[in-house]
């Protein structure tokens, strides 16, 4: 029988399982068109006009009446066409990319030509438009402007510095990650999986990891929004006092496709003592032919001995007949084909799978370790890790 199978039985079903350590021995714990007018045509002259001679008479040919010449309409002087006097705005600091640890002080500095007389609205915004701080600055006569913070601590991850004239529909903004504090004595929450970008797919687990320190009664919150996260469409709440962690929690069947968030947070929403962290992703529909996925759930170096069983997890989704294939072999160039062991595991219709992988006894040094799902173009998955065998 497979060990942790109680412990998994109550996760596929959406419960997690975490994991505490102590501080400084932090144990990771499984749980998962311009038309021209047409032209005036005119008739051009063939033959010479006709010259006639004017026969004597006593009677006084008056002059021909002469034809007043067209009124023209003077065309007017060009004037000059009024120019926009928006200014371009520029943030010169923080860089692009910089990580920024919440609750300490920061300088935000910026440009703006040609100076404007309005303010601008300074803004940093988390996954989802969560507003984590704003602030008004006016521009010198040179149209430098300046504005230092202190962040709160409450959201981490990553997120968007703008700024903008007020009543200016554009501005401009640069990517920031926002970290938190760390120290032994701060409550902090941190999400290293899943990570910006990454996709949950209806209906199926979602894998998430990460370190908290000094949780809000010893409890972490792992949630999914979709509709722009607006919705919940996921989550799950466990106990853990400190260290790493891992859980999981299903995705509903009816979630929205589309931009989405990941959130892991201890407190309570709209409190001082909340620590979150927000992660953008994107939720596709369970037939989306990009919802073919393979994971491992284990993290971290996986722990495997000669003569013992390794239990290794994970989610395999769309996966060909639910089918997950494992297969150890030696890392060895003077051995091609040296096959340690191998195994198959099934995936559940929530996409979790698990296996405890028999490791012979004779079994000894480096290996590779290949957990396959698929056979086409189209559904093959490969995960390749190296391993040490003890």
């Amino acid at each position: 029988m497979m060990r942790l199978r109680q412990v998994i039985w109550f996760i596929c079903v959406g419960f997690v399982v975490a994991a505490c350590g102590q501080e400084g021995e932090e144990t990771p714990t499984a749980v998962a068109p311009n038309t021209l007018p047409p032209p005036i045509l005119t008739a051009a002259l063939t033959e010479p006009l006709p010259t006639h001679t004017a026969a004597p008479t006593a009677t006084a040919v008056p002059s021909p009446t002469s034809t007043p010449p067209a009124t023209l309409t003077p065309t007017p002087l060009p004037t000059n066409t009024a120019v926009s006097t928006a200014s371009t705005v520029t943030i010169l600091a923080p860089a692009p990319d910089a990580e920024i640890i919440v609750g300490q002080e920061i300088t935000i500095q910026g440009r703006a030509v040609p100076p404007p007389t309005e303010p601008l609205t300074v803004r940093i915004t988390a996954a989802g438009e969560r507003e984590v701080w704003q602030e008004t600055v006016a521009a010198d006569a040179a149209g430098e402007w300046a504005v230092t913070a202190v962040l709160p601590l409450t959201t981490t991850g990553p997120a968007e510095l703008s700024a903008q004239l007020a009543g200016v529909a554009n501005g401009t903004a640069v990517p920031i990650t926002l970290l938190p504090q760390t120290g032994a004595d701060k409550s902090f929450i941190t999400l290293n999986r899943p990570a910006a970008g990454d996709t949950a797919v209806a209906g199926y687990t979602i894998l998430f990891e990460g370190r908290v320190n000094n949780p809000v009664n010893e409890t972490i919150t792992i949630t999914v929004l979709d509709q722009a996260c607006t919705s919940n469409v996921a989550n799950q709440s466990f106990t853990v006092a400190r260290g790493n962690w891992l859980g999981y929690t299903i995705v509903s069947t009816q979630a929205t496709p589309g931009p989405g968030c990941a959130i892991a947070y201890t407190g309570v929403p709209g409190q001082e003592n909340l620590r979150e962290v927000r992660i953008p992703l994107t939720i596709l529909a369970a037939n989306d032919e990009q919802a073919i996925q393979l994971q491992l759930g284990n993290s971290g170096a996986i722990g495997f001995s000669a003569g013992q069983n390794t239990y290794l997890f994970g989610i395999a989704i769309n996966a060909p007949e639910r089918e997950v294939r494992l297969r150890l072999e030696a890392d060895d160039p003077a051995r091609p084909s040296g096959l340690i062991t191998s195994a198959t595991a099934y995936a559940n219709q929530y996409g979790f799978w698990e296996i405890d992988l028999e490791i012979p006894a004779n079994a000894r040094g480096g290996a590779l370790l290949y957990i396959t799902t698929g056979s086409s173009d189209a559904t093959y998955r490969e995960i390749r890790l190296p391993v040490m065998i003890e």
